[in-house]
């Protein structure tokens, strides 16, 4: 209980003479004067703190008082007539509210708030003033209760279910019959106060909840008002940190995606005012500034508000007078790139075309007149003042240096810089052991498994897997005849896996592909015919336009006129090889991975023609192709807020699939298309809701598998509760297990930005009885804690290592696999390398199945996937999910019914390095960064090393002690003959010494023999090196530096730092140290140690020659040196 000196507040100070007991004041309230029981009442108002116990009693006296009624009485009185009986007495105003305020602190001691706040409610103002009652218990608690409940109506009446909707129990229903008025009151009075005491994040938390848009930018207004007041004392970076807290919270936390984006467009109009601030603002702050509103408008999808800040900021000397100089070209770079790694090429696209090129003014006039009008208009959260500048003209006077900035700005965006950069590094830092592909093949083939095709096919993925992007295929090209041993589909899979070797490296994608590529049309004759396909074949064909598509289509940040050409190279081959379904199969899953995001109608129509030949295998793959093309788009909803060109046409085409779903008998087109209608549906939220619930409503079970992943793409990332809710109702209900294995899937799609829930949650679905759904939870928790080289989820996974079902062992070695990504040998006390050795054991045991040896096979690759150098992440830096990654995951999940999508991988992968690059794009150095932790936590694993072969020993004959003995005798009577005949002195000496040699062998054998002292030379073996010093063994150190570039993974950012008295910094020192980061050069005049980014092929030229003169041999000036030569020796000759 607590004190009275606690409780008591200024409206009631606690000065009265104290009661022992309350019960002669509670026997007033049956008096029938209301003075008397006003009187009462009063007294009891002041020791209710301390006596609430006995006032409990009476409390239905008390609420009778408050509502107006009389006090029940049970006495007689002398006629024998109930006291009830008698007229009522009428209590006054301050009477009531005074009774309502006793009842309402009993009711606050017994501990049930709801009751509490509904009195105080009637109580009025004099008993419950939040501004006089700051710092009370009771008026805290009555606050929080009345904000708790203000918030759930309000979140209720948003959603539609009306403010009398109830779902709990009677408490809550207690709480919706309370007055909204009055609760809006309290709340109200609750903003002002935390206006004055300058606490709105409190308010702007509370304001979002409630879903009043109105109230967030009344805070925001009174947040810049105050600061404007302020003048030049004003603590902007303490606005910006309220605006930041606002941003993340909205993104966030907000569950409804209208509301998300109202309160958005809000934060966005004020971060714009800040940016757009007088001088009074400082330089940091405005940078500040910049990247969130920046952030803020990729979040609303408002390409064009990105744009003006972007060309602001390379334009900053010109607009600013010089304030910020290169530092403002330098950070718009860095946008640039924090925007490319969101992985959504279709904004990135729109972004670089509000952009000039200040390079080619004429393509730069031929881009705006083509662009379509659609696409000239943002949304633009604010005005701001960009668009009072003509930025967005190539004809604006720039200095040459700015002109250089604005064309790195597109090279970044658009010209493929970013791939190139991981493509280098992942090159350049590959530390793939060749040893563990030469100890697979040499399993398979010992064990007689090499004329599995399944393995053997895993085996090439693997290897794809393990070199993915790093350009190394060094291992099939010396064991072509390996390689050759795939037939059929494993042909195509295994031609397809260049394609994941080779990703990003769109320069020599032709040249590479060149020896399986189908033929095609020569260009230059465009009336020339394409060359007739044949039905039968074109598996290494097919494979190749597959590859084609991976190389051009893995990374976001591809070449946009590289990925063009490929899809017109694909697109043609598409259109023509209708007849052929293998090479039909690769070329429309090439189309889709080039095309990716773009919602290209044209490019949707050729592939819906190749849906219509009702061919199973190319019918799937024309499906997924038209979800990769219109991944995001939200074609077929009716809310869908997406700004999609011909949105009409893509709504028909949509409904068309869906009719043809239940038209056609082809399982595998069913499920293509059920995938296509998930992977639309990317991000769109509450306006998928309608879709997702007719296709989960759907007799079809691959419909509603469809659904699940649909649903979990529509909510990836955002943590839904009605998404996780529903998944996990249908992961223990549906009759269907592929149904229920993709919604356990799904979980960690949905959760991904808070991956430690996923474990817990799927913790009981790990004991299923079902073995799809201990399978998909293994794959669930791999997938959410991947590259986190988690204990505990390590843990969990180990039982089903052993379990009884061949798939779900292998889905536990996948899901250990992505846990132990990127770990070093000292992760979770060694085990990485037991787990290690225990992969290797599965693939060359006999007696365990096949497809556990698949998963062996797999995990082999999926643990060191890119060289080591990169990991399975759905979400960028700046908090992003990346949309090629989590479509990239969803289709490779789909190996489970179709084993080509295992190449799907390349999508989802992400390289995990740290660039710090100049304004030039070249790399410093010099440039170090500071890892606080010991190297061994965060280093490379050890590499496999070559078994020597072993040579054998020659075993030492054992010497019997009688054998010792006659030696021993012969020896002695043969040196006594010999001194006996008298041979020279030499020769007997050397007898002599032969003779002592032998005796002392034998003796030796004989010491051996009866002693028996076998350990004697080891024991003084062991004595020698135990007298040798020992080395002492150096303590780890606890930090280090790692050099520009570096792999940092996500968990090493959290433990490295900048050094900022360094020569180079980054431009936004306050960021983690991950990805790609803009330097400034503090002493610019120097020299420096720079490195240039440069494609693999560059790499292995070799380097110039010297530079020399050379002549023909008949030229004058040989002629005259030959001359000289002649003459000089002919003086010479005479000298001498």
């Amino acid at each position: 209980m607590a004190s009275s000196s606690l409780l008591a507040t200024p409206l009631h100070p606690s000065n009265t003479t104290p009661v022992a007991t309350a019960s002669g004041l509670l026997a007033l309230l049956s008096e029938s004067d209301p003075s008397l029981v006003s009187h009462a009442l009063s007294r009891l108002l002041s020791v209710v703190d301390t006596l609430w116990h006995e006032v409990a009693e009476c409390l239905p006296d008390l609420e009778a008082i408050a509502e107006g009624g009389d006090v029940a009485d049970d006495v007689m009185d002398d006629d024998g007539v109930a006291a009830a009986n008698r007229p009522s007495i009428a209590y006054d105003l301050p009477t009531r509210q005074t009774a309502a305020a006793v009842a309402s602190r009993v009711f606050f001691h017994l501990e049930e708030p709801v009751q509490a706040l509904r009195l105080a409610l009637e109580s009025g103002e004099e008993h419950f003033d939040i501004r006089r009652g700051k710092g009370s218990m009771y008026v805290e608690r009555l606050v929080n209760a009345a904000v708790e409940t203000y918030v759930t109506r309000r979140a209720a009446e948003w959603e539609g279910r009306g403010a009398a909707v109830s779902r709990g129990g009677e408490e809550e229903d207690e709480a919706m019959a309370l007055d909204m008025d009055k609760l809006a009151r309290v709340v109200h009075l609750m903003f002002e106060r935390c206006y004055e005491d300058g606490t709105y994040n409190h308010a702007l938390g509370v304001a979002f909840e409630a879903r009043e848009a109105g109230k967030v930018d009344e805070i925001l207004n009174r947040l810049l008002a105050d600061a404007s007041a302020a003048g030049a004392g004003a603590d902007y970076d303490a606005v910006l940190d309220t605006l930041s807290y606002a941003l993340d919270a909205a993104s966030a936390l907000i569950p409804s995606k209208a509301f998300r984006t109202k309160s958005l467009e809000l934060i966005a109009s004020a971060l714009d005012r800040v940016w757009n601030a007088t001088a009074a603002v400082l330089a940091a702050a405005k940078r500040h500034a910049a990247c969130k509103l920046v952030h803020c408008r990729q979040l609303l999808g408002d390409d064009r508000g990105v744009a003006d800040v972007i060309v602001r900021l390379l334009d900053a000397p010109r607009l600013q007078g010089g304030e910020a100089g290169d530092d403002g070209a330098l950070l718009g770079l860095q946008l640039c790139f924090d925007i490319v790694d969101s992985g959504d090429r279709a904004f990135v696209a729109k972004v670089a075309g509000h952009i000039p090129k200040c390079g080619d003014e004429e393509e730069g006039t031929r881009q705006s007149r083509s662009q379509p009008a659609s696409s000239q208009e943002g949304t633009n959260g604010a005005d701001g003042a960009g668009d009072n500048h003509d930025n967005h003209s190539d004809d604006v006077p720039r200095t040459p240096e700015q002109k250089i900035h604005f064309q790195n700005s597109h090279r970044v965006l658009t010209g493929g810089f970013t791939s190139e950069l991981s493509l280098s590094f992942l090159y350049k830092h590959s530390n793939a052991d060749r040893f563990i592909m030469t100890h697979l093949k040499k399993a398979l083939e010992e064990r007689g498994m090499g004329r599995n095709s399944l393995l053997h096919h895993c085996a090439v993925c693997a290897h794809g897997y393990l070199n993915a992007g790093t350009t190394n295929d060094s291992f099939l090209r010396d064991h072509l005849d390996w390689m050759k041993k795939a037939s059929n589909w494993a042909k195509f899979s295994a031609t397809a896996s260049m394609g994941v070797i080779h990703a990003s490296h769109t320069t020599e994608a032709m040249t590479l592909l060149e020896p399986y590529l189908p033929p095609s049309a020569p260009e230059n004759d465009p009336n020339a015919e394409h060359p007739t396909v044949s039905s039968t074949g074109g598996y290494a064909e097919g494979g190749s336009l597959y590859a084609l598509g991976i190389i051009h289509g893995s990374h976001s940040g591809s070449c946009a006129t590289k990925r063009q050409e490929a899809s017109a190279f694909l697109r043609n081959h598409l259109r023509n090889s209708h007849a052929n379904e293998v090479i039909s199969h690769g070329a429309a899953l090439g189309v889709g991975l080039t095309s990716f995001g773009s919602a290209d109608l044209e490019v949707v129509n050729e592939l819906k023609e190749l849906l219509y030949t009702d061919s199973a295998v190319a019918g799937e793959a024309a499906s997924i192709a038209i979800g990769m093309v219109l991944v995001g788009s939200g074609a077929g909803n009716a809310n869908s807020t997406t700004n999609v060109e011909s949105k009409e046409e893509l709504d028909e085409i949509i409904a068309e699939l869906r009719n043809y779903s239940k038209e056609t008998q082809h399982e595998k087109i069913i499920r293509g298309i059920a995938m296509c209608l998930a992977l639309v549906n990317f991000g769109q939220e509450e306006n998928a809701d309608a879709t997702i619930e007719e296709m989960k409503g759907d007799r079809d079970p691959i419909i509603r598998y469809g659904a699940m992943y649909g649903l979990a793409l529509a909510y990836c990332g955002t943590g839904s509760n009605k998404a996780i809710r529903i998944l996990l109702h249908t992961a223990v209900s549906d009759v269907n297990d592929d149904v229920r294995m993709a919604a356990v899937i799904g979980l960690a799609l949905v959760l991904h930005k808070t991956p430690e829930r996923v474990p817990e949650l799927v913790r009981l679905l790990l004991e299923s009885f079902n073995p799809h759904v201990r399978y998909a939870s293994c794959m669930a928790v791999g997938i959410a804690m991947a590259g986190s080289g988690d204990a505990e989820s390590v843990a969990l996974l180990e039982p089903m290592l052993t379990d009884m079902t061949d798939y779900v062992r292998q889905g536990a070695l996948l899901g250990t696999a992505m846990i132990y990504m990127q770990q070093s040998d000292t992760c979770n006390h060694r085990k990485v390398k037991s787990f290690r050795e225990k992969l290797a054991s599965i693939i060359g045991d006999k007696h365990q199945s096949t497809l556990t040896k698949m998963g062996a096979i797999l995990s082999t690759g999926l643990i060191d996937v890119g060289g080591r150098n990169c990991a399975l992440s759905l979400g960028s830096r700046n908090g992003f999910t990346k949309m090629s990654s989590a479509a990239g995951l969803v289709l490779w999940l789909q190996h489970w019914h179709w084993y080509p999508f295992m190449h799907m991988l390349g999508l989802a992968v992400t390289p995990t390095c740290t660039i710090g690059l100049n304004k030039d794009f070249k790399y410093p150095k010099k440039f170090e960064i500071r890892c606080n932790s010991k190297p061994s936590t965060f280093a490379y694993p050890k590499k496999l090393e070559e078994k020597k072969e072993e040579k054998k020993k020659r075993v030492e004959t054992v010497t019997l002690s009688a054998t010792a003995k006659n030696k021993a005798r012969l020896a002695r009577k043969r040196a006594k003959e010999e001194a006996e005949d008298g041979a020279m002195d030499v020769d007997k000496k050397e007898g002599e010494g032969d003779a002592t040699e032998v005796s002392k062998e034998g003796e030796k054998d004989v010491s051996k023999a009866e002693g028996m002292e076998v350990d004697g030379e080891a024991g003084k073996d062991a004595e020698t090196e135990a007298e040798k010093p020992k080395k002492k063994r150096e303590p780890e150190p606890t930090s280090f530096r790692v050099s520009n570039p570096c792999r940092i993974t996500k968990a090493q950012a959290e433990v490295c730092t900048f050094d900022l008295n360094q020569r180079y910094r980054p431009v936004r020192p306050e960021e983690k140290p991950y990805g790609v980061i803009m330097l400034t050069d503090s002493t610019p005049g120097e020299e420096e140690d720079l490195g240039a980014v440069r494609s693999p092929a560059a790499e292995d030229e070799a380097d110039p020659p010297a530079p020399f003169e050379w002549a023909p041999p008949d030229h004058p000036e040989n002629a005259v040196a030959s001359g000289g030569d002649t003459a000089g020796e002919g003086e010479e000759k005479a000298s001498d």
